[in-house]
Formats: C-alpha cells, structure tokens, sequence
C-alpha cells in the first residue's frame, strides 16, 4: 500500500501503535496522538525536508503531520482529516494495519492521488527494510569479510595467551638480589 501510494506521487510515513509496549513504555502517544504525530513530523524535519505525511495509528485515535503532496507542491497536512478515518476494532496489529491502509487510500485520495481499487501485494523483501539502500551503499559485510574476522579474532587470542603463559613461566629477574 505505501508503495503504491509512493508510485502515485503521495508517500507517506505510517506508525503503528496497539498499547505501551510498542512505545518503549511511554503513553504520550496513545493518549494524545495528534501531537505525538505533529512531534514527530517536526523531529523527522529537523534532519531534513520532510516530504511526506507522518500517520499515526493506534487503537483509539489517529495522527496526522507534516506535508503533503498537492498539485506538485508541498502544503501543511490538515489534522482534521485524521477525525474522520475509521478506527481499527481491535488492538492488535492486522486490525491496525487494516485501519491504516483505508486511512492511507483516504488520504491519498484528499491529496489528489487517488489510488487504483487492486494493489497487487508486495514484493518479499528477504533482505530486510534497508536491503536496497545496504547493498547500494556496499553496508553487506559479506559471509566472506565475517569468516576472516572470526579466524582473526581466534588467532589474536591464541597469541595473547601463548604470551601469558610464557610470561607466566620465567622468573621475575627485576626481583634477584644483586
């Protein structure tokens, strides 16, 4: 769904959050979403151009900041539109996932990028979320570069205690009398 948003000129950053536990424990974004949403837009925008809407979602209450894309500029997302996104029935994360999809096909669609009726699914990205940007960026370590460490690492420690022993074994010649 993101993706097919992104492709029709409307990305958009999702959150989803079922209870305090998916907060590290802190409640200020289940009890007030919508500056929780409005912080984090404002946090992702101090490290750059933020060209995108933040969406929170949670069992009780959605929230919206940041831009949007509309007729190819970048204007202020209305937290209003967030009012009228249905809720997910359940928390947990399908029922969260599932309120989030219809919340991103409804504002895509009140951005001006209205989205096709059938997305196909996603591509399995075995790789992980960063599998593209790490493999352009050369982040892959490699099975290879990992093998060679590990026996590097075996062969430093074989050393230091082949020393300690031998240390261990000739007597203290700064102790002799003279």
């Amino acid at each position: 769904m993101l993706d097919a948003a992104a492709a029709r000129g409307y990305p958009i950053k999702v959150v989803l959050f079922a209870s305090e536990e998916d907060t590290g424990g802190d409640p200020g974004p289940l009890e007030d979403t919508q500056d929780y949403a409005a912080t984090v837009s404002d946090q992702l925008t101090a490290t750059g151009p933020l060209r995108a809407p933040v969406l929170i979602v949670t069992p009780h209450a959605f929230g919206l900041g940041g831009k949007q894309p509309r007729d190819g500029r970048l204007v202020p997302i209305t937290p209003a539109l967030a009012r009228r996104l249905p809720l997910a029935k359940k928390a947990e994360g399908n029922a969260l996932a599932g309120a989030a999809m219809v919340a991103v096909r409804r504002l895509a669609a009140a951005g001006g990028h209205p989205l096709p009726k059938r997305i196909p699914p996603a591509e399995q990205n075995l790789n992980g979320i960063l599998g593209r940007a790490a493999a352009q960026d050369g982040g892959s370590l490699g099975p290879g570069l990992i093998a060679v460490m590990l026996v590097g690492t075996v062969l430093l420690g074989a050393l230091l205690v082949g020393v300690h022993r031998r240390v261990a074994r000739e007597p203290d010649r700064r102790a002799r009398p003279a």
